[in-house]
């Protein structure tokens, strides 16, 4: 467990050994969340969600499905398929 002051300003630093384990970096966003306690998340942005799925890509064509469900087939009525 660690142990931190908040600031008169707000603010807290994280202990280094925990910003090493998560990989939090300056720069970096973190989420607050206040269900009964108090839960620090680091947030991931889009482009490293990207990054980290990009192995999963087999080609840069989105995905269609075809014949799915009903907000499918309304795009595809719409707008065609390109």
């Amino acid at each position: 467990m660690y142990q931190t002051k908040i600031t008169s300003q707000g603010t807290i630093s994280i202990p280094a050994p925990l910003r090493k384990k998560y990989g939090l970096v300056p720069g970096d966003t973190i989420t607050l969340e206040d269900n009964g306690k108090i839960i620090i998340q680091k947030s991931t942005d889009l482009a490293s969600v990207r990054a980290q799925n990009a192995k999963y890509v087999v080609d840069k064509k989105p995905f269609i499905a075809k014949g799915g469900d009903g907000f499918t087939m309304h795009v595809l009525e719409k707008y065609g398929q390109k």
